[in-house]
């Protein structure tokens, strides 16, 4: 069990930023034309660090970096399309790289040319290397934490069924699967405070984003893509994750990108940025320092 420090609990207590929705033009809209609903904390003119968040969670997921890393950069967590007050695609089985394109699009609109770091966790993982591969020059630094494989090597019955769990387990929150769903993140023994946030994070996601994001996951094979990124990598992996464990999905990326450094929380699971808050905004801040 990762154990709380002053600082820590400081992070996880402090107030969210207000949440923002900004238009953007981008062709995997229906229309065209969308949001993307977004926190921002930080100065309008530092260095920028962009947040992507999981599946199963939303942009206040990343509290504790919008408090902690604003004191040198302009941090910006989304509500990746679907989720929360941000407009769907407009495919049913979008791949990455229309998330991607969504990023591109608001990157765009709020005049960002390049971030100093982009960070996913879990899912947002998935995008951010898509991302990486696609527009290598609009970033200088990516860190993934619990990253995310994929399911995109998964075939026949076994994807069907996989397939049909992961979208029935979408199903509106209830308290019932809200437990269900902090017990599949986070050891039992993990501090209350950890619990309490990790409990919230499911309430943003809408059954369409849901669905859109399920189907994406089983588009990719992630390790297939990470060899393709040009920039640095930090991967921040739970030796207690039993949702995305380090032997089967932060190894095999290391494995096909050997230059990637990685950080091991020998005491936390899958939700690194809340568990242990001041250790994940240091990694972040270092990594920003080492890109230059």
């Amino acid at each position: 069990m990762a154990n709380l420090s002053s600082a820590d609990l400081a992070l996880l207590e402090a107030d969210l930023p207000p949440a923002m929705r900004v238009e953007i033009d981008s062709n995997r809209y229906a229309t065209e034309r969308g949001y993307v609903e977004l926190r921002a904390s930080g100065p309008a003119d530092a260095p920028v660090i962009v947040c992507l968040h999981g599946i199963g969670s939303n942009s206040a997921g990343y509290r504790a970096q919008l408090a902690g890393l604003c004191h040198r950069f302009r941090v910006i967590a989304w509500n990746a399309p679907g989720f929360g007050a941000s407009t769907p695609l407009a495919m049913a089985e979008p791949h990455a790289d229309d998330y991607a394109d969504v990023l591109l699009s608001l990157l765009d609109r709020l005049q960002c040319t390049r971030m100093a770091a982009l960070v996913g966790s879990s899912w947002g993982s998935v995008i951010a290397m898509a991302f990486a591969a696609r527009y290598p020059h609009r970033l200088a630094r990516l860190v993934l934490a619990a990253p995310n494989t994929a399911r995109g090597r998964l075939e026949g019955t076994a994807k069907e069924e996989a397939l049909a769990r992961m979208l029935d387990s979408g199903r509106t929150p209830d308290e019932a699967s809200r437990a269900a769903v902090v017990a599949r993140l986070l050891p039992a023994d993990v501090p209350s405070q950890v619990r309490e946030r990790v409990a919230q994070l499911r309430d943003a996601v809408t059954p369409c984003g849901w669905a859109q994001a399920v189907r994406m996951l089983f588009s990719m094979h992630t390790p297939s893509l990470v060899g393709d990124i040009r920039c640095p990598i930090d991967m921040l992996a739970g030796a207690r994750d039993t949702l995305a464990p380090v032997e089967q999905h932060a190894l095999p990326l290391c494995e096909a990108a050997p230059g990637i450094r990685l950080h091991v929380f020998e005491d936390c699971a899958h939700m690194l940025k809340l568990e242990a808050p001041t250790r994940f905004n240091a990694i972040v801040r270092d990594a920003v320092d080492r890109a230059g």
